[in-house]
């Protein structure tokens, strides 16, 4: 993705989200190309070390399991994981990385847990959310989270613009909003389909898990190079959900 300046430009068409069926049957191929990641390996594995051994923890998007649920598998700490993706292709890859794990398919933004975790983890999942709805995630992220608990997000961030009306995405356009620092609506393309995205800055991802509770325990960031496609500027938040008082 570009930074370019935004002038007199129509709005662009918002690309529908990616469904269950594209996911499912992307499976291996995705894998491939952005499973061999070992900045985010390196982080999984100083989240984990937050963990008490036996920890129950949820990974929101499991994927095909490669590479965080086979991170969290082989951690050595007997861990019980439990993983959702609305796509069910994408839920049988990532049963094989954990058989003994406890798996759903159902869309993030409908699930209701039935108990709270000592663990949470985000990657790349939510990026097609609009702003409101990652908001709401992030909600739910800490309310899954039993006191003391710790959230692990790893995503893409845009960055800080130079000014207000600068846009941002393939085509130079999106909208931005200081106050939450976060850019809107991005166009863009994933392995050859167009899609739009929401992404927050790194100081836009600080404050919104702030506001909802957390306490940020690290920040790091990397340049994750897929064998596929453009670079991509990762960042990774560790953050605990306080102790009751």
């Amino acid at each position: 993705m570009s930074n370019q300046a935004q002038e007199s430009k129509p709005p662009p068409e918002k690309a529908p989200p990616l469904d269950a069926n594209f996911w499912s049957t992307l499976g291996i191929k995705y894998e491939k190309a952005f499973g061999n990641d070992p900045a985010l390996i390196a982080t999984v594995k100083k989240w984990l070390s937050h963990l008490p051994s036996g920890s129950q923890v949820l990974e929101c998007g499991c994927g095909t399991g490669i590479p965080i649920a086979r991170t969290i598998a082989d951690s050595g700490g007997s861990h019980k994981y439990h993983g959702i993706d609305l796509a069910a292709g994408m839920v049988e890859l990532c049963r094989k990385q954990v058989p003994d794990g406890v798996f759903e398919v159902v869309d993030m933004l409908t699930y209701t847990p039935t108990s709270s975790f000592d663990g949470v983890v985000a990657s790349l999942s939510f990026l097609e959310l609009k702003y409101e709805e990652q908001v709401s995630m992030a909600r739910k992220w800490f309310e899954w989270l039993r006191p003391g608990g710790v959230f692990l997000l790893s995503t893409i961030t845009a960055e800080e613009p130079e000014n207000q009306t600068e846009g941002y995405g393939d085509q130079g356009q999106s909208i931005f909003d200081p106050e939450s620092g976060c850019h809107k609506d991005i166009p863009t393309t994933f392995m050859g389909n167009a899609i739009t995205v929401t992404l927050f800055t790194q100081r836009g991802w600080v404050r919104l898990l702030e506001g909802v509770g957390f306490e940020i325990l690290s920040k790091e960031t990397d340049l994750y190079v897929p064998k596929e496609g453009p670079s991509e500027p990762r960042f990774y938040v560790i953050a605990r959900k306080p102790e009751r008082n």
